[in-house]
């Protein structure tokens, strides 16, 4: 490389870096919450955007996240803010109803449409590609066949049958005719038996014409006096069927023009033969990215309750790791397709709050920003609007999709009436402000008051009401049911702190979610069940229905705690049926499975299920010692759950302290990575 290369190289490298540093910052600012999503999107393309030239196959990267979360939005960005918004291209794979050749054909047209520069493909919603069912049959999808040759070496073979390749094939028979009726050919005009030459090939004066090389007069006198052997019309066929071969179409007329018939008809059937020779389309130097849903790696995938935690949910998907995505991927894959889609998985968590708090704010910011340039004034919102927007438009599990139609309910479709007010009825404003009337709203309507400013002084207000949907259903009853609830969620609350020294999240009395009453979200902060634990385990299950049997009676206990007890027999029959911690270590099964697996038997006349009855019994005793020993805490904490719809983790820590029994803060599990084994195995090794 001279020294005036190297300059101009390193200009365009120090360019690149510029405009990828820029992208990164910008993305960041419009993307909330992914910030090291970004970040490891920029580090994975570094090559492929610097040295493209040694780049032998397409860099495909995976983004694996929840719907809702911005994958589709974010590539597309990207890809404007390194300019590449000409060379970005997106497929639904959802929508893909295609056979193999038309997304072949559209690779193909990709590439010459980017003459062989490195481009940007999306193969969006990729989890519809699947090739294999959920019976783990093979399906016979020739749509996706294309994109699996793109993802291993970028390149494919294409034979491109199209309509002037049969024309061309169709005119070599009808000139290989003309000769066997007498007509003579030289230097490529008709000699003799031009008549019959014309009438085989039905060429029309016009067609005699067709010059688009020549527009002046005396071109068309000169054309009159001769015929050509391939005139015009079909010398465009021939061209347009072999157009790579050629670089105009008036070079490929002066080869014909050297040739007799003969000569003609032989060096055409040469050019047809090269039409059906497979071309190789290069696509690797493309950037793949692959954007699809697993939502059987996220845990509460599938609980649309819209009161489940959303910092609680972002742990769970923080732990997400590249295993369980190939894992979730082989139920749709061979294992070799899951190897073509290489190692490079990045996984979306979930929203916070705080990130969800952040996309309301930038979405009443566009709104702010669109108002201000079309009507030249300022639009400000109080905090507790991004609070209603939040309380009514956030679901977890479901992204942002309900938070932006929340957004359009409570701001947006007010926006036509409020303008209405500005100029129909005269109000010169500079400002306008939205705000909550807490005095006029109820838990099932929200009062909103827009006020009217000039120069700071308010000049107009006008209200209208916001229907609550999930605050109507968040009300609290203050009915029996609630009473119910309130005493059976504080029975796995405070079992759940007392024995496993885990304070729940939260603990709801009243919910949004239709499907559910009320729910404790309580996880121990380690990652295993050892043996010394399950009856604790068991026993929190079980503290809903004996918190019910205490302060009600047994004769008082309700049918609620039917997924507890199913959950806790779950458990108890797992633990000793397939992990070895009965008296017998060994994997158990009966008759009734599907499957004969290598496993002993269970009968009526010697079984672990006495064990499994003797674990439930003493979860219940557990249980049943551990409320009645803490039965002020007990009856305060569902006292308060029965007017109030929830307690947060704060707030239990304070009925703890205040109403506990023997209970010292300090035993509450925080930091879960020391407890026991690691230090116990050190202290034996030092001990040797």
């Amino acid at each position: 490389m001279i020294e005036n290369n190297i300059e101009e190289y390193r200009k365009d490298l120090l360019e690149k870096k510029n405009l990828l540093d820029s992208a990164i910052v910008q993305l960041k600012s419009e993307f909330v919450g992914i910030d090291n999503v970004i970040d490891q999107i920029a580090d994975a393309i570094g090559a492929w955007l610097f040295f493209p030239e040694m780049q032998e196959k397409p860099v495909i990267i995976n983004l694996w996240g929840l719907t809702g979360i911005g994958k589709t939005s974010l590539v597309k960005r990207f890809s404007q803010l390194i300019d590449y918004n000409e060379r970005y291209y997106r497929f639904d794979l959802g929508e893909s109803t295609g056979k193999y050749f038309d997304i072949q054909d559209s690779f193909k047209e990709i590439y010459e449409n980017c003459d062989k520069e490195p481009f940007i493909i999306g193969l969006d919603e990729f989890q519809f590609a699947r090739t294999i069912n959920e019976n783990q049959e093979e399906i016979d999808k020739s749509s996706s066949r294309a994109i699996w040759d793109l993802l291993d070496s970028g390149k494919f073979d294409l034979i491109d049958f199209n309509y002037n390749i049969g024309v061309f094939s169709k005119l070599i028979k009808k000139l290989d005719l003309s000769l066997s009726k007498g007509v003579e050919v030289e230097n490529g005009l008709v000699t003799l038996n031009a008549d019959i030459h014309k009438n085989i090939l039905e060429i029309t004066e016009e067609d005699d014409n067709d010059d688009e090389d020549s527009n002046d007069e005396s071109s068309k006198i000169n054309k009159e006096k001769k015929l050509y052997f391939i005139p015009e019309v079909n010398l465009n066929n021939i061209f347009y069927a072999v157009a790579d071969m050629f670089l105009s179409k008036s070079e490929l007329r002066d080869k014909l023009d050297e040739l007799d018939g003969e000569a003609t008809i032989e060096y055409l059937i040469q050019l047809y033969k090269k039409t059906l020779k497979p071309k190789t389309v290069d696509c690797s130097k493309a950037l793949v990215f692959i954007m699809g849903n697993l939502d059987e790696v996220y845990s509460m995938t599938h609980d649309f309750n819209p009161d489940m935690n959303a910092d609680e949910f972002n742990k769970q998907s923080l732990k997400i790791s590249v295993t369980q995505v190939k894992n979730a991927l082989l139920a749709r894959f061979r294992s070799e397709q899951i190897a073509r889609l290489g190692n490079i998985h990045i996984i979306y968590p979930s929203f916070t709050s705080e990130a969800f708090h952040r996309i309301i704010e930038l979405e009443l910011s566009k709104i702010q920003k669109k108002i201000k340039s079309i009507y030249n004034f300022d639009l400000t919102f109080d905090k507790g609007i991004n609070e209603l927007i939040y309380e009514e438009g956030v679901y977890p599990t479901q992204g942002t999709r309900p938070l932006f139609t929340t957004v359009q309910q409570i701001v947006n479709a007010r926006l036509g009436k409020i303008l209405n007010e500005v100029y129909i009825n005269g109000y010169f404003v500079d400002r306008l402000h939205f705000a909550i009337d807490e005095e006029g709203s109820t838990k099932d309507v929200a009062s909103l008051k827009i006020k009217f400013y000039k120069d700071e002084k308010l000049v107009h207000e006008w209200a209208d009401k916001q229907s609550l949907v999930l605050g109507k259903l968040r009300q609290e009853k203050l009915n029996d049911e609630q009473a119910i609830v309130a005493v059976h969620e504080s029975g796995h609350a405070i079992v759940s702190s007392i024995l496993m020294h885990t304070i729940p999240d939260s603990i709801f009395s009243v919910t949004a979610d239709s499907n559910s009453q009320g729910f404790v979200l309580a996880r121990p902060q380690w990652n295993y069940i050892s043996k010394k634990e399950i009856v604790n385990r068991l026993a929190v299950l079980m503290g809903g229905l004996v918190a019910e049997r205490i302060v009600f009676g047994d004769e008082n206990i309700t049918i609620g705690a039917s997924s507890d007890l199913q959950n806790a027999t779950k458990l108890a029959t797992y633990v000793l049926y397939a992990c070895g911690m009965g008296n017998m270590l060994a994997l158990f099964g009966n008759e009734n499975m599907d499957e004969t697996p290598n496993v002993i038997f269970d009968d009526a006349r010697e079984g672990i299920n006495r064990e499994a009855k003797a674990l439930l019994e003493a979860a219940e005793n557990l249980a049943q010692k551990t409320l009645e020993t803490q039965r002020v805490l007990l009856l305060q904490l569902a006292n308060y759950l029965s007017d109030k719809r929830a307690v947060s983790k704060d707030l239990m820590m304070e009925f703890l302290v205040k109403y506990a029994v023997d209970f010292k803060k300090e035993d509450i599990i925080t930091d879960a990575d020391h407890l026991f084994y690691r230090d116990h195995l050190k202290k034996q090794v030092d001990a040797l």
